[in-house]
């Protein structure tokens, strides 16, 4: 998921959710470690302005760092769009409001 961040100056945020029928206490950790290692490899992936939500699913954690990356890659153009569309909205939010 991909929302509007408090300043659309600052740069992206990570949350990153792994609920227990992902497995232990260690796997979940792991599977959480190697996200937050992706995003701060490819964090000009998300720009600035942002905050992004991973959910880990069931298999995530037979997955490795290159294994999220390519994911990543391959929803490039999905993540930016929707990007686009949080920063618009908040805009337009702001214009109806009014100062």
């Amino acid at each position: 998921m991909v929302a509007r961040g408090p300043d659309e100056a600052a740069p992206a945020r990570l949350g990153v959710t792994v609920t227990r029928k992902v497995g232990s206490a260690v796997l979940r950790n792991r599977v959480k470690r190697l996200v937050r290692e992706a995003f701060r490899l490819d964090r000009e992936l998300f720009g600035p302005g942002i905050d992004v939500v991973v959910i880990a699913k069931d298999g995530a954690p037979t997955l490795a760092l290159s294994d999220v990356q390519a994911e990543w890659a391959a929803v490039r153009g999905l993540i930016q769009r929707r990007r686009r569309e949080a920063l618009t909205a908040a805009r337009a939010v702001q214009k109806e409001q009014g100062p």
